[in-house]
């Protein structure tokens, strides 16, 4: 068997599957809730107030 352990298959996909969603956690939030007050930003000459 190749794979190895059941529970230690089970653990590695439960870690990555974390990982992952703490990913899109973090994306959604700094998409969302981004902090950045600086009016020279780069972000501000593509989200510009007039969409």
């Amino acid at each position: 068997m190749m794979g190895g352990p059941l529970i230690g298959t089970l653990i590695v996909i439960a870690i990555a599957g974390g990982v992952t969603i703490a990913c899109f956690v973090a994306m959604f939030v700094m998409l969302f809730r981004p902090g950045e007050r600086d009016a020279r930003h780069p972000k501000y000459r593509v989200l510009g107030d007039d969409r």
